[in-house]
């Protein structure tokens, strides 16, 4: 199950929706930060997987407005989910990086423009760090799952940033 499928699944299991609530969800939740997803995609998404059963749908008319396909997790949607839940939260993932391709190649480049090119990383990555911070703090009483979404990426580019530090100081 993709990333993807595996987001919109969750969404509609919390509560059956159509395709614009789940769009909606993905913006308020800021899952869009997390994952590339272009509209048109959730809805292609939604088909393929109720046509292997995972959601079911109905058509809901509404007054003086055109009607909806509503969206609901099956049985089957259910405990795929969970599977796919407790496999992503027990396996360590490993994420492609167009840096590390780059990183591969560095030595293409002279001293000075890798050491050009790592400094402008390090420096966005100061910035993206600055702005999580202000992030975490606007956030009121978040409970310890919605803590961990909003630290992790925190963590991870702080022990990214002191590994660039010290990557630098070798060349």
């Amino acid at each position: 199950m993709t990333q993807l499928e595996l987001t919109i699944l969750g969404i509609i299991r919390e509560k059956s929706c159509h395709a614009y609530n789940v769009e909606k969800i993905i913006e308020e939740k800021g899952i869009r930060d997390r994952l590339q997803i272009g509209f048109s995609t959730i809805y292609s998404t939604l088909k393929k997987m109720e046509k292997t059963g995972i959601l079911e749908s109905h058509f809901k008319a509404q007054e003086h407005l055109p009607g909806r396909r509503v969206y609901s997790v099956t049985f089957k949607g259910r405990q795929l989910f969970s599977e796919e839940i407790k496999k992503a939260l027990s396996q360590p993932q490993r994420e492609n990086s167009l840096f590390e391709t780059g990183l591969s190649f560095g030595e293409t480049l002279d001293k000075k423009e890798m050491k050009e090119a790592l400094s402008l990383y390090d420096s966005e990555l100061s910035r993206m760090i600055q702005m999580k911070v202000k992030e975490l703090t606007r956030v009121d009483n978040p409970s310890a799952i919605e803590r961990a979404l909003l630290s992790r990426p925190l963590t991870l580019w702080q022990a990214e940033r002191k590994w660039i530090r010290e990557l630098l100081a070798l060349l």
